[in-house]
């Protein structure tokens, strides 16, 4: 029989840790005699190194010994996509939401790391960010200020920080709803715009071109009250802090649901957040309905296509490099963003499915920095030697990796089909 391998985090048994171990050892078992994914990240050459000292035989390992193995894990997905164990498999495997549950078990023990409870409160630093935006993004270039943020907040002194905007995207949207509205039908498709904090702080333009390919295709937009999904807070492990962010979004959600609206989202650890852990972290029906909802913005385009109301009147934009996220590809949805991209004529698109092994803070701390590094290289590499005019990827935070490992940051492909349009 298949073992459960869901996020019941409301259960006992979530929470016990002989439970945790017992189901950790069941996973590695299987992981020990199969390496599929010994390459994927630091994680798993770490887990080999400890099964190898026991001999495979597993049941001398303790939790402790597993320590930092669950430590490693920066929440690819990677391994996900490429087991040949998960569900429908009798195994039923998934590394990555066994790592998130140990992950929230060690922190229910040790509590968050203040670290972990600043830096993933993307919604303050963002507001904090953006009205002090004139130093506060000349700080982050300063050597003297980014060897205070190292020592305090551990972040790497090194590390490609994102830059702050004085005018959010919520702002502009607000100025510019009725004009966008006024070109679409009556009858238009409806959406509601998740457009991602780090959108609205940080790379207000995705937002911008999002909300007018989305218009230029006669579809009706709005934008709810909304904070950060919740995962930079899951990766630290503070549960109850990213549960209050989930529950939020959802509430101010699911009415729009509810009267015919979907939600589309630019950012691929988002649009996952909402449709695959909403309703494994709040397991309401509220949660379900908004997760069943929701669409990656170019997942949703590309419905349009299908239903043959795509506009495609393009014009060539030259040879564009797609970065394939992690994150897009553990939706299983195909790599839309592309085949979008695909459409406009005389356009050569090269797909890179490499990981950038950014994962938000895990790019940017002291301690894990330089792995990310290592590990996004072949990216980098690829990227060089396509020889493409345009860099290509629908994850910021794999943008600023890039950026920082080849010093060309890439565009989003709602920005690449804006110019294409020639809006």
């Amino acid at each position: 029989m298949a073992a459960e391998n869901k996020l019941a985090v409301d259960t006992p048994e979530f929470w016990d840790e002989e439970a945790l171990l017992k189901d950790e050892l069941r996973h590695f078992d299987v992981c020990h005699g199969c390496r599929l994914c010994w390459n994927f990240c630091p994680a798993f050459p770490e887990l080999f190194d400890r099964t190898d000292a026991v001999d495979g035989d597993l049941s001398k390992l303790t939790r402790s010994d597993l320590r930092p193995v669950e430590d490693l894990c920066y929440q690819c997905k990677l391994c996900f996509i490429r087991c040949p164990y998960t569900d429908p498999h009798d195994y039923d495997l998934d590394v990555p939401r066994l790592f998130m549950r140990a992950k929230f078990v060690n922190t229910k023990k040790e509590g968050v790391k203040w670290q972990d409870r600043l830096m993933g409160d993307t919604d303050l630093l963002g507001k904090l960010g953006g009205i002090s935006a004139p130093i506060a993004n000349p700080a982050n270039n300063a050597r003297p200020i980014r060897l205070v943020l190292e020592k305090t907040l551990g972040v790497h002194r090194d590390a490609t920080l994102p830059k702050f905007h004085t005018r959010k995207f919520k702002s502009w949207f607000r100025g510019n709803a009725e004009t966008l509205n006024a070109r679409v039908t009556q009858d238009a498709r409806k959406v509601a715009l998740f457009y991602t904090c780090y959108v609205n702080y940080n790379d207000p333009s995705v937002g911008v071109a999002c909300a007018e390919v989305l218009s230029h295709n006669n579809v009706r937009v709005v934008v709810a009250e909304q904070q950060c999904c919740g995962m930079p807070f899951v990766d630290g492990g503070a549960l109850e802090l990213a549960r209050k962010k989930i529950r939020s979004n959802i509430a101010s959600h699911v009415d729009l649901v509810r009267q015919g609206y979907d939600i589309v989202v630019p950012g691929p650890t988002c649009s996952y957040m909402i449709k695959r852990d909403y309703p494994l972290l709040e397991t309401t029906e509220e949660a379900k309905l908004v997760a069943e909802h929701t669409f990656d913005i170019s997942e949703y385009l590309w419905k349009l296509k299908l239903d043959g109301t795509l506009k495609t009147d393009f014009s060539p934009v030259g040879k564009v490099a797609y970065h394939a996220p992690c994150h897009t590809r553990a939706q299983f949805m195909g790599n839309k963003g592309a085949s979008l991209l695909e459409l406009i004529p005389y356009t050569e698109v090269e797909q890179i499915e490499r990981c950038s092994a950014h994962d938000g803070t895990w790019g940017v701390k002291t301690a894990s920095h330089l792995v990310s590094l290592k590990y996004g290289e072949k990216l980098f590499k690829d990227l060089l030697e396509s020889d493409a005019g345009v860099f290509v990827s629908d994850c910021p935070l794999a943008a600023t990796q890039i950026e920082h490992g080849v010093g060309t940051r890439p565009v989003h492909p709602m920005q690449v089909l804006k110019t294409a349009y020639g809006i």
